[in-house]
């Protein structure tokens, strides 16, 4: 088998490190949602509970008596804040898909152009 040219073995190390920017963006991505189910729990427990209900926060090692309006406040916000970092992460999740797609078709076509003794031009 022909060596692999230079350009080529660039393309195929940047598709490697790609993928593992893609991995690591779903990783991140996955975290969030978990966080976000048990945020969606708790306001649904919460919210069933009557006006002025004790509820207790925890904090660190501590446990801190809050009002439940508080505590639904506080929830919400980070449910907010939490929505959007999964929206960022599915944006760069989509952007890195779109890149490794086209990067992987450029390579299977420079490969096939190779194996099929076509002379694959050098780029830069």
């Amino acid at each position: 088998m022909e060596q692999i040219p230079p350009h080529i073995r660039q393309q195929l190390a940047r598709l490697a490190q790609i993928e593992q920017m893609l991995i690591n963006v779903v990783t991140r991505r996955q975290q969030w949602e978990a966080e976000l189910r048990e945020i969606e729990h708790a306001i649904d427990e919460i919210s069933k509970l009557p006006q002025g209900a004790v509820v207790y926060k925890s904090v660190s090692n501590l446990l801190f008596r809050v009002e439940r309006d508080k505590a639904l406040s506080e929830l919400n916000e980070r449910k907010e804040t939490v929505e959007l970092h999964i929206k960022t992460l599915q944006r760069q999740e989509s952007l890195l898909r779109r890149q490794l797609e086209e990067l992987r078709k450029r390579v299977s076509e420079e490969m096939s152009k190779l194996q099929g003794g076509g002379s694959v031009a050098e780029k830069s």
